[in-house]
């Protein structure tokens, strides 16, 4: 009788299952996560612009120098407007700075506990608490615009937004949502570019449009399109996003301390035995690399905004909506083009260098076609975040994929709080002297990036 029911299972058709992506569940998520990234590739310039233009007039309107101009960009430095234009400069990156460290320090630990509960009470779960704490974000800017009131008041979103893991937790979401569709193969190390590639699709779908956007309706408009947009994606999930945790596992879902200990065991506990070591490594290499996304995403609106290019909305719109074609058109075609003769973390070691050299070309740039030049290399290079990411993804048991992105999380937080702070303050210290100097400083740590993926074997089984 034994023996009858094992041979009726359909073992292998489950095993056929079990090595196939669930698409259908892929481009929903891919769904959420563009609607997401929509409002967020709204909103993040349009903060920087609002921040920059609160104090831009602040500045101009209390002084009583005689200005020598009426353009917003002044080139000579002994005019008044100019250091005035780079008291506003300074403002507007230190602000950036207390927004980040307010949201990111409650993060850390928020998304560390949604990483490792989701593995028993659920995706859904993970992707809705991010979602909500969001849209209480957007809706603080929101008011602030709309009422002229403190900019401090945006500190209230920052909390809610840590509380909940916000942005990050988002994220999250999405990559372990992934790997639960996915098989440890290659076409994970796909699956997960795609996540990042649609961020790249949104944000080339909303860049350009958002320039002109802020331009002919001011700031209010754009907020209230971020706040709408952010809410659709709240309801998709819950409505169009079918959950892929087992209902048995919910009520077996761990104590505080071993959520804990599933989140970072695979740093320590011996239980990964040598795999420890590669987590390490690799971990760091990480690191580094968000380190950089991060710290180039604001001082790169500055550099725009001020001398040598004074550009405004539409043509940062332009910049943002190339840089991300580039991304999205060069980015998975260059994982396909390199599985074909070399693995993952090859992939990382190349794209590393590639993009190195980019961020010395954009540390370089004197004229909008220096700058816009960057956009080709940076394409290239933005298969390595994914590349890592799945290479930590296949070494890591399956049932422990939210704790492994929880970790990731972590990294994405801490990265981003130090790499904003430390790169907004470089500007700040060498903006009169090279502008460009922060992105050199991106370019060596790059080469660092590099130097750490060497010791990463070239050839990682599936499983790891």
């Amino acid at each position: 009788m034994i023996q009858t029911n094992m041979e009726s299972t359909p073992l292998l058709e489950r095993k056929d299952e079990g090595d196939k992506s669930k698409l259908g569940n892929l481009l929903k998520a891919n769904v959420v996560f563009l609607v997401f990234h929509l409002a967020v590739n709204i909103r993040n310039p349009l903060v920087t612009q609002y921040v920059y233009q609160r104090y831009y007039d602040e500045e101009f309107d209390n002084s009583t120098n005689t200005l020598n101009q009426t353009s917003k960009c002044y080139v000579n430095e002994s005019d008044p407007g100019y250091l005035l234009q780079e008291r506003v400069q300074e403002k507007t990156s230190d602000f950036q700075t207390i927004l980040t460290a307010i949201g990111s320090s409650l993060a850390v630990i928020s998304c560390m506990f949604l990483g490792a509960y989701s593995d028993y009470l659920g995706r859904r779960f993970l992707f809705i608490v991010p979602l909500i704490g969001e849209s209480i974000r957007y809706a603080s800017v929101t008011i602030v615009i709309y009422w002229n009131l403190d900019l401090r008041y945006m500190y209230i979103g920052e909390v809610f937004e840590g509380i909940t893991g916000g942005y990050n937790g988002v994220i999250l979401a999405s990559y372990a949502y992934t790997a639960d569709n996915t098989p440890p193969k290659n076409s994970r190390t796909i699956g997960i570019a795609v996540i990042d590639f649609t961020t790249y699709l949104a944000a080339a779908a909303s860049s350009a449009s958002t320039g002109y956007f802020i331009k002919d309706t001011g700031f209010l408009y754009p907020s209230v399109t971020t706040l709408s947009i952010m809410l659709l994606s709240v309801l998709f999930v819950i409505f169009l996003l079918p959950e892929t945790i087992n209902t048995d596992r919910r009520s077996q879902y761990p104590s505080p301390v071993k959520a804990v200990k599933n989140v970072f065991g695979f740093y320590f506990s011996k239980d990964f035995g040598p795999k420890r070591g590669l987590f390490w490594l690799i971990l760091a290499s990480y690191f580094l690399s968000m380190f950089c996304g991060a710290g180039v995403s604001t001082v790169q609106y500055l550099f725009q905004l001020n001398l040598p290019f004074c550009w405004g909305p539409e043509l940062i719109g332009y910049f943002n909506m190339a840089m991300c074609l580039g991304m999205q058109l060069l980015g998975i075609p260059v994982i396909k083009l390199l599985h074909l003769c070399t693995s993952d973390p090859v992939i990382g070691i190349i794209t590393a260098f590639i993009q190195a050299g980019a961020y010395v070309l954009i540390g370089l740039a004197s004229t909008d076609f220096m700058l816009f030049s960057f956009v080709v290399p940076n394409g290239v290079a933005s298969p390595f975040p994914p590349t890592v990411r799945a290479i930590m993804s296949r070494m890591a048991p399956p049932e422990m994929q939210g704790s492994l992105f929880a970790g990731i999380g972590l990294v994405n937080i801490i990265s981003g709080t130090v790499g904003i702070t430390a790169f907004n303050e470089i500007y700040n210290a060498t903006v009169e002297m090279l502008r460009g100097f922060a992105f050199f400083r991106l370019c060596g740590i790059r080469v660092l990036v590099r130097s750490d993926s060497i010791g990463v074997p070239v050839c990682i089984s599936p499983r790891g």
